[in-house]
């Protein structure tokens, strides 16, 4: 979008003229933005991986005349059209999808896999399909899909448990109380980022009261190199990381990653 209005001041900025304000202005404002025709919550975001100028964006963003048409949203091809369309009963987490492993296998197969969809596993009646992902076409799907985010099917995480999706996948804004505790994947947009004390780095989802995700100092050049970002590109980009939810003492909620691997970004246009 390239118009969004601030509920602080009641202005509707376009988003040149927005990231032109001072700093301090930007850091407050860009909390307190909703779609100028449908009032939808929007996020400020100052540039794309991809190059794209500074706009706004909200999600989700249905039936408004501002919302981008199906025809230009990113859900991809190749597995990730393949998991909205053909997903399987049960999903296999890659941790190292994309980093040269195997795209799809299934279990007792010594992790042999192939560029198809599905496999199956089982027999007779209890035969069961199963693929092979990564956090990243995951999380794209959590962010077009409903149909995927309400699904029935199996997630098996490695070396931690299995879960039906719908249960597992928690949006930043729909957290509980009922989630302090538990180890699930949490995902939604990026607001900024924040150096916190002994260096440690905050990525912020939202207002105060939303949850912010802590990367170690001695983590923050992995974390960047790993998903080839820029710090300053952060800002605006969808994140998925599993780990728990945790809260302070002061009553914030924060979560870990439980490890690089765990976390995904995407830019919303690659």
């Amino acid at each position: 979008m390239d118009m969004a209005k601030c509920n602080i001041d009641g202005v509707e900025y376009s988003a040149t003229k927005f990231s032109k304000l001072p700093s301090a202005d930007l850091a407050v404002k860009r909390r307190n933005l909703v779609c100028v025709r449908c009032g939808t919550r929007a996020l400020f975001v100052k540039k794309s991986k991809s190059g794209q100028g500074p706009h706004f964006r909200a999600r989700p963003h249905p039936n408004c005349a501002l919302a981008a048409p199906e025809s230009e949203r990113r859900e991809g091809g190749g597995d990730d059209k393949d998991m909205l369309h053909n997903p399987g009963d049960y999903i296999l987490l890659n941790l190292k999808y994309g980093k040269g492993g195997e795209v799809n296998g299934e279990p007792g197969t010594g992790g042999k896999g192939g560029s198809g969809g599905g496999r199956y596993t089982g027999d007779g009646g209890d035969r069961k399909s199963v693929s092979r992902r990564g956090l990243r076409p995951l999380l794209k799907n959590l962010i077009f899909s409903e149909a995927f985010r309400e699904s029935e099917q199996f997630l098996e995480v490695p070396d931690v448990d299995v879960y039906r999706v719908k249960d597992f996948f928690v949006n930043f804004t729909d957290m509980s109380d009922e989630d302090v505790g538990e180890f699930r994947g949490y995902w939604g947009d990026i607001f900024d980022t924040k150096f916190g004390y002994n260096g440690v780095r905050w990525i912020n989802t939202g207002n105060k009261e939303n949850v912010s995700v802590l990367i170690e100092r001695d983590d923050l050049k992995a974390f960047l190199e790993y998903h080839r970002v820029e710090l300053s590109e952060l800002d605006g980009m969808h994140l998925l990381v599993l780990g728990t939810l945790k809260r302070s003492s002061k009553g914030k909620l924060w979560i870990k990653p439980r490890g690089l691997e765990f976390t995904a970004l995407y830019d919303g246009e690659s």
